[in-house]
């Protein structure tokens, strides 16, 4: 009993630490009454003015000056409103909080440790050792390529490993070199040293698939070419592409450009190694349930048809270049790259054999991006506390997640609909908005083609079915 009220007490505690995030706009100081303009400011600038605040009473003081609350109210509301910030994103933290956060908690917590014992007890020996040899054996060489970036930490590493073992031919697309290197003779080590469970007769014996690293950077057009260079040089046909690499808290450009930009870009530059497959090729793009809380990518009263040239000027252009403290302009980023599969899914030609296009949301894990994103702080206290294995998946359950969509029978090459992954199995619950054609062509129109065209060759007869 005494273990059941600290789990229900930790899950209390967590909730209370993700109000603020999940409920940003409803937050009023009544004591400085300040006005609605002031309460949408996100909590960082809040908590930096009220900063300055203190700062200046504290001048005020050590001078013989008074200051009354009233005083400090005006000045806080002076710089408040003086902040130079873009229109608030309009969330739907209802959506996330509910069908997002509280279906993962509940995913990680009580499924994955029903499972968990379920497997302990029930499980016969034979399939015990089977779920233990799955660990122990590789799969002979596909002489497939699978391209994996943001693969040098976290889920996208494991990922690289997880393909590896699968026998793919694995090029890990990242930008630290060093961290890549080591990577790959990570895997190859494990490699050598792990038996075939079945040999195909193409191979030979110690026949490895072949990993191998490339430099790539998701905001630099040119990279994306040079990567699609090396992996030509390869001499397989690309079978699989998972868009992986994402940031967090940056820049709210940046973030466009990393997690939508790049792996749009990426992919109209690999579509042609990928036909040369003679099996289904895959593109997965790894999503988050935070693309819930975003209800638009673009907002219509801020879209424009061009400079004063004609030229189409790129919504991300129009994008303020300050931090994204609240993670808004990351939620419509994850939230755009499922409109970008939405546009694949319905311009790409039927070729034989098709392109299969699936989102994937790993679900709830601590990688790497979460951590540096909340802080040293929080990461202390959460490890400590026992929430952080409690609550998150790790980075291999992760990749395991977004890997065995890979293995369901639910992907199809030839529908129009939605394939979207979510905690390993098909039918997670995505927004309407990541589904619609017309929100996601305008997001072609105003946001990714300004950006590729003229730099990658378009599919033939891309964004002629209107």
């Amino acid at each position: 009993m005494a273990k059941l009220l600290t789990i229900l007490l930790l899950l209390i505690i967590n909730v209370s630490c993700a109000s603020a995030l999940l409920f940003p706009a409803s937050i009023v100081d009544n004591k400085k009454n300040l006005p609605l303009a002031a309460a949408k400011e996100t909590d960082f600038q809040e908590v930096k003015v009220s900063q300055e605040i203190l700062i200046e009473t504290a001048d005020a003081s050590a001078l013989g000056e008074s200051t009354t609350s009233a005083t400090a109210a005006t000045v806080a509301r002076s710089k408040i409103n003086n902040l130079a910030t873009p229109k608030k994103m309009k969330s739907n933290n209802i959506r996330w909080a509910v069908h997002g956060i509280v279906t993962e908690l509940f995913q990680n917590i009580f499924l994955r440790t029903l499972r968990q014992v379920r497997t302990r007890i029930f499980a016969s020996k034979e399939q015990r050792l089977e779920i233990q040899n799955c660990q122990r054996y590789r799969q002979s060489p596909k002489h497939l390529i699978a391209v994996v970036t943001g693969a040098t930490g976290g889920i996208g590493s494991q990922i690289a490993h997880d393909l590896a073992f699968r026998g793919y031919d694995v090029v890990i697309a990242a930008r630290d070199a060093v961290r890549g290197d080591a990577l790959v003779k990570e895997i190859q080590g494990l490699l050598k040293v792990t038996p075939v469970k079945e040999k195909r007769e193409s191979s030979s014996e110690g026949d490895l698939p072949t990993i191998s690293f490339v430099e790539y950077h998701a905001d630099v057009p040119q990279s994306a070419l040079d990567l699609a260079s090396s992996i030509e040089d390869l001499g397989s046909p690309v079978s699989l592409l998972i868009n992986n690499a994402g940031i967090m808290g940056k820049s709210k450009q940046l973030t466009m450009k990393v997690n939508l930009v790049g792996p749009a870009m990426l992919t109209f530059i690999l579509l042609p190694l990928m036909a040369k497959s003679t099996t289904p090729s895959t593109v997965i793009n790894v999503g988050s349930s935070a693309h819930l809380r975003a209800t638009y990518v673009i907002d219509g009263e801020s879209l424009t048809s061009g400079d004063s040239n004609g030229n189409k000027q790129s919504y991300i252009d129009t994008l303020p270049d300050i931090e994204d403290d609240d993670l808004s302009t990351y939620a419509q980023s994850k939230l755009a790259l499922m409109q970008f599969s939405t546009l694949l899914r319905h311009w790409l030609p039927k070729d034989n054999p098709p392109i299969q296009i699936v989102d994937a949301h790993p679900g709830l894990v601590w990688t790497p991006l979460l951590r540096n994103h909340i802080g040293d702080k929080a990461v202390r206290t959460l490890t400590k506390s026992g929430l952080a294995k409690l609550i998150y998946k790790s980075s291999s359950e992760g990749a395991q997640a977004l890997v065995s969509a890979l293995d369901s029978a639910s992907l199809t090459t030839s529908s129009k609909e939605q394939v979207y992954f979510s905690n390993g199995q098909p039918g997670g619950y995505a927004s309407s908005e990541s589904a619609s054609f017309d929100a996601s062509f305008q997001l072609w129109t105003y946001v990714i083609a300004p950006e590729v065209e003229g730099v990658v060759d378009l599919p033939e007869g891309w964004g002629l079915d209107r």
